[in-house]
């Protein structure tokens, strides 16, 4: 009997962390996935979990048939559970009026959350937590050996939970959906409540007088009570523990939902394989060493950290995937995960010698455990993190687990043999008071410096503040020249989120810019996601919005923005047209009734965990809802973190929503996705120029390389026709099925080709000259001039994708560079050519009266390149050389330019010089066989 009813308890465990999940996906979708709803969601379902666990402590020596009444629980969690994943859309459609009523009262709105939250978990969850006392007195009837027992089924449970962590992400939700997954689970409760029910019928029942009988529970003993204190404690610090490491080890691991299941899965093997080992342990008769146990726990938490530099630096400065994170997460978690599964069984084990019967000590202990384990999940996200931070949460956990011990010592220390009680404890206790003494402090800088280095996108970017918060774990980057601020990144728990580079800035204003030059003086605008603030700028900068509602589901990125921009005639936040609503994005388009002529977004990317709501259709559908009539929809489309099958699958997704849906190059592989409700557009010229004209957004727009509207128009990509016949066999993305967007490694070169493919100029410049969409928005004489700026928008996505372009050959590139300055007159970009920007020339110009170093000539030789003075710019170049010889840009540069005068000879004569008639470098061969070339005529303007 024990291996069947270990077998149907490891499926029990399995189908519940299935559940679990999905229960916290779909609640996530009608309540919101913000901090303050997510800790609702799950302190309403461990809240149930509990009341499981009071309810079989207090009544379930009563039940005579405690097979029979699993099997019915079993039936209770499969039917619960399965309701609530089907039913949540059509709840989150009904609730949506009533929780909108109150998007601006947070407190009212999380008692709400909470009320509905412990109302749709209150049955499976109950359920839940009655099934570990009911089968641990199942079992007992026929092994006496109580702790053994309470290891074992904890054991296998926790073990299925296991595989059904993992299973459901790398698997199940990808094949059969996040329905189809439900029934899954469904299915294997109820086979384990067939099977407990057939054991139950075969006289597996209840032995009269085995149990103490209803109205005869003794008094909790004050030894129970602080055995109660012992597991609460035990379940507070564990629970908090899992909070900090996970926050530890995504700023070195992809966070994405299959490495947190991984991670997940990790924690419960150790407890599982505790429970089992103890339950073996015990079965041999050994003693009971909780009281060392929980003190060596303590100790670990402090070793662990302070080696983990040792595990993690073996795998490289990369991003992690599920590997590394299986490794990392073994090596941080797994030994604690471990002592924490012997010490439930151990304070279980003196629990039931206490309490006598094995149904209330189980029900007892869980209930202990499990509320511990809520208040400690709480307590790390709301006040350790933000409050200590990573490192000084570790100090405070293992400090825990002395309390602990301290607590197991006083209740047990009677039981134990004199010399265990007054010698074993004492070595734990003594190491971690040591250990504690001698906490590794200021270590963290250490670890949070392997995400910037792999992050950071030049050595130039320097760590300005790092910011724990409820969220995440924020390192605000800045790069400065001269002293001066130039550009600010922003990474949140190793992750590159954000950053004020010209060209971060020009695809995330693109966003507003876009639709602002189409539509009719747009009024009302909301932003989803504020990130460094750069899209914000540009819908306060547009004069006729009347009003500004950004969302984003960090306070903490908020407060950064004080930062980014210390100036507050430029902080977007103080804009009285702007209100700011801490809210999952989500969540407040569906609840508020507000309509809106503009729609924006760039969230995180689609694969880190929980954004692949924002890229669903039902997510774009309830965006369309929220448009006004000829309302416009904007939205980030990163193919770089895509395959070509995750883009397919979202544009997919999109354009089943918005009918006249575009395609939009951004910069670089950070592509924009347009659509409207119906929009007319004034296919006036002179008013889509108006933002050119205008003082401030105009500055912004030369800035950032979109110095004309022709630029504007040369960005396209494709329209709704185009897409239609590209996504043709690509399913879209839905809330039923997630795994749409993959967690998996994919072929960056094949996709990478592909995206590459769109940039072809003759090719896009054919879509839009064919497009019905185009021929419906554009003004017409505007759109006969944009065709002449495909190849200049080419010549921008070789610059955007490959570091300024310097990958190329550098005959190459001053072609490239020719064409611009002979062909346009454009001066943002070549200075992006030559790998300079306007904000550091005008840094460099304010600093005219320095000594002129090699940058500062540089910097002069730009300004009159663009301005096509070549002669004044190959005299500055020239004196770049001298002060830095090694500079071999400033000799290609002296090179072009004298070329581009008409100085063939010079130009010639000086790569004899320099031995470029004569190199065994390709590069440079071709270099002088382009001067030969091409410097026969001097450029116009020279």
């Amino acid at each position: 009997m024990t291996p069947l009813l270990s077998a149907i308890f490891f499926v029990s465990g399995a189908a519940g962390l299935v559940f679990e999940t999905l229960w916290f996906r779909r609640m996530g979708l009608v309540l919101g996935n913000g901090v303050w709803a997510s800790s609702i969601v799950l302190s309403a379902f461990m809240l149930g979990l509990a009341f499981g666990n009071l309810l079989a402590a207090r009544y379930g020596a009563r039940v005579r048939r405690p097979l029979v009444a699993y099997a019915l629980l079993e039936a209770c969690i499969a039917a619960s559970g399965v309701a609530i994943v089907w039913g949540a859309p059509a709840a989150s459609s009904a609730l949506a009026p009533l929780l909108g009523a109150w998007l601006e009262t947070p407190l009212i709105l999380n008692g709400l959350r909470l009320t509905i939250a412990f109302t749709a978990l209150l049955v499976p969850s109950i359920a839940m937590g009655a099934t570990l006392p009911l089968f641990v007195g199942a079992l007992f009837q026929r092994d006496r050996r109580f702790g053994s027992v309470l290891g074992w089924l904890y054991g296998w449970n926790t073990l299925g939970a296991v595989v059904g962590a993992v299973s459901g992400e790398a698997f199940l939700i990808g094949e059969v959906g996040v329905r189809g997954t439900a029934l899954v689970a469904g299915a294997a409760d109820l086979l384990a409540g067939a099977v407990a029910l057939a054991l139950a019928r075969g006289g597996a029942t209840n032995v009269p007088g085995a149990w103490t009988q209803p109205g005869s529970d003794p008094p909790a003993s004050s030894k129970a009570l602080a055995l109660g204190a012992a597991a609460f404690g035990c379940g507070f610090v564990l629970l908090a523990l899992e909070v900090v490491w996970f926050r530890f080890l995504f700023l070195f691991a992809r966070p994405d939902p299959l490495v947190f299941a991984v991670m997940l899965g990790v924690v419960l093997s150790g407890l599982g394989l505790g429970g089992l080992l103890a339950s073996a342990w015990l079965r041999r008769g050994g003693s009971w060493p909780t009281t060392g146990l929980a003190f060596a726990a303590g100790c670990v938490v402090v070793v662990v950290y302070f080696l983990f530099d040792y595990a993690v630096t073996p795998l490289g400065n990369r991003w992690l995937g599920t590997r590394g994170a299986l490794a990392l997460a073994a090596f941080l978690t797994l030994p604690n995960a471990l002592l924490s599964g012997f010490l439930f069984t151990f304070v279980g084990a003196a629990m039931q010698r206490e309490l006598g019967g094995a149904t209330r000590a189980t029900g007892w202990l869980t209930f202990s455990n499990t509320t511990g384990g809520a208040v400690g999940s709480l307590v790390a996200g709301f006040a350790l993190l933000p409050g200590l931070g990573i490192e000084r949460s570790f100090f405070v956990l293992a400090l825990g687990y002395g309390v602990v011990g301290v607590i197991l010592w006083m209740a047990t220390r009677r039981e134990q043999p004199r010399r265990f009680a007054l010698h074993v404890p004492w070595i734990p206790a003594a190491a971690l008071a040591g250990l504690l003494l001698l906490f590794p402090h200021g270590l963290m800088r250490h670890y949070l410096m392997i995400p910037v280095e792999r992050s950071r996108q030049s050595a130039d970017f320097l760590v300005k503040t790092i910011r724990e918060g409820r969220t995440e774990t924020s390192i605000l980057l800045e790069r400065r020249v001269r002293g001066e601020i130039v550009d600010h990144q922003l990474i949140t728990d190793g992750f590159s989120m954000a950053g004020t580079t010209v060209s971060s800035r020009r695809y995330m204003k693109l966003y507003a810019w876009w639709p602002v030059a189409l539509a009719s003086e747009p009024k009302q605008a909301l932003l989803i996601s504020f990130g460094t603030g750069s899209t914000a700028n540009a819908l306060t900068a547009t004069q006729s919005l009347e009003r500004i509602d950004i969302v984003d589901i960090s306070r903490d990125v908020l407060a950064l923005a004080d930062v980014v921009y210390p100036d507050p005639r430029r902080h977007p936040l103080r804009d009285p047209r702007v209100r700011v609503h801490v809210e999952d994005g989500r969540f407040f388009l569906h609840a508020t009734e507000r309509r809106y002529d503009l729609i924006t977004g760039e969230p995180p990317p689609p694969k880190l965990a929980g954004v692949v709501n924002l890229y669903t259709r039902e997510y774009f559908r309830i965006t369309y809802e929220r448009l006004a009539p000829g309302g416009i929809h904007t939205y980030w489309l990163p193919v770089h973190n895509l395959t070509v099958e995750d883009a397919k699958a979202i544009l997919r997704a999109y354009c089943e929503v918005f009918s006249d849906c575009s395609l939009w190059v951004g910069a670089g592989l950070d592509w924009m996705m347009v659509g409207s409700r119906g929009a007319r557009f004034p296919r006036s010229d002179e008013h889509f120029r108006s933002q050119w004209e205008d003082p401030v957004v105009g500055a912004e727009l030369r800035d950032v390389a979109l110095e004309l509207p022709e630029q504007l128009g040369a960005s396209f990509l494709a329209d709704a026709e185009t897409l239609a016949s590209w996504t043709r066999d690509a399913s879209p993305v839905t809330d039923d099925f997630p795994h749409r967007i993959s967690y998996r490694d994919h072929d960056v070169a094949r996709d990478r080709a592909t995206f590459d493919a769109w940039w072809d100029a003759e090719a896009a410049a054919a879509r839009f000259e064919r497009s019905a969409f185009v021929r419906r928005a554009w003004p017409p004489e505007l759109r006969e001039r944009t065709l002449d700026y495909f190849p200049i928008q080419a010549i921008l996505n070789a610059i955007s994708t490959r570091t300024g372009g310097r990958t190329l050959p550098v005959a190459q590139r001053l072609e490239a560079l020719r064409t611009v300055l002979s062909e346009t007159p454009l001066q943002t970009l070549p200075m992006w050519q030559v790998g300079m920007t306007r904000e550091v020339l005008r840094i460099l110009r304010r600093g005219r009266g320095a000594p002129r170093s090699a940058d500062a000539w540089l910097a002069t030789g730009t300004e009159h390149l663009v301005a096509r003075r070549y002669l004044a710019a190959a005299e500055a170049y020239r004196r770049a050389l001298l002060a830095r010889p090694s500079d071999v840009q400033a000799l290609h540069l002296q090179l072009f330019t004298l070329c581009m005068a008409g100085r063939r000879e010079e130009s010639l004569d000086l790569a004899r010089r320099q031995g470029l008639d004569r190199s065994a470098s390709a590069d440079e061969t071709e270099l002088w066989s382009w001067l030969g070339r091409t410097c026969d005529a001097p450029a116009p303007g020279s």
